[in-house]
């Protein structure tokens, strides 16, 4: 009988090889051009072939690299303060609806709507639209699972933390914080894509920004290069994917215990 991990595995590069088959189909029977030549949706061995010599000729290299330097700004600022906004939070319970409403507020916000105002505030050339949209691309998901976290503490362990004195502050750091770490993980690995996108998303929208996936995927429509565009937007979704990959593994790294949870497998 076939492990479970294993067959995971087999159905997963089944489904891939089931998508790329199809994918290749609908390239070169509706899409392919009279005198033979890629359409808007090219093959995708073309594309590949495309995305591995831009990626190591160094063309997306720097863009991918730039995007993906302002999600992390952008993420990094977003933890913080949903960390901030959880233990404020636990300090002061009555704030709880305040922070998870910030979360909602943060989420709601038309990306179309905030991107112009940044531009505006921030000089040319700045990078600040795409942290700020990969900060709020992240942050109610950071928010909610940092309260779901610390709210999952055992009501007997915090009793225990008072009974001997301790205060809300002791609670945090000596029980909340360690029940806290499957769902910050969970948290932390499903917002790693939405950052990068955000940041991607925020390069459509930059004054003076002539580095980033987002401005390399304007540049290839300006020149109707459409294996470009799909190549960008492979290696787009592998970074994303390569984030939410690298707070798995480290998570099982840093927290082993966590995998036999569920909460973030």
């Amino acid at each position: 009988m076939i492990p479970t991990p294993v067959r995971g595995v087999l159905f997963g590069a089944a489904g891939l090889g089931v998508l790329l088959v199809a994918w290749h189909i609908v390239a070169v029977t509706v899409y392919q051009r009279a005198n033979g030549s890629p359409g808007p949706v090219p093959p995708p061995l073309p594309v590949f072939a495309r995305a591995l010599d831009g990626l190591f000729g160094g063309a997306y290299a720097e863009g991918l690299a730039a995007t993906a330097g302002a999600a992390v700004t952008g993420y990094a600022v977003a933890v913080v303060i949903a960390l901030g906004l959880g233990i404020l939070v636990m300090i002061a319970p009555p704030l709880g609806p305040f922070a998870s409403q910030l979360g909602v507020v943060a989420a709601c916000a038309p990306a179309a709507a905030i991107a112009p105002i940044v531009v505006l505030l921030s000089p040319s050339g700045s990078r600040a639209v795409s942290v700020v949209l990969a900060l709020l691309a992240v942050e109610f998901p950071l928010v909610i699972g940092v309260l779901l976290g610390l709210r999952s503490a055992a009501p007997a362990q915090i009793d225990l933390v008072h009974a001997y004195g301790g205060g809300a502050w002791t609670a945090i750091r000596k029980v909340r914080v360690i029940s806290a770490i499957p769902a910050l993980l969970a948290a932390l690995k499903l917002a790693a894509p939405a950052a990068f996108l955000g940041a991607m998303t925020g390069e459509f929208f930059t004054v003076g920004v002539d580095e980033g996936a987002g401005r390399l995927l304007i540049s290839q429509q300006y020149v109707g290069d459409y294996t470009g565009m799909w190549a960008i937007a492979l290696l787009a979704t592998v970074v994303s994917a390569l984030g939410y990959g690298a707070i798995a593994l480290l998570g099982r790294v840093l927290a082993p215990w966590t995998a036999h949870t569920g909460s973030i497998r």
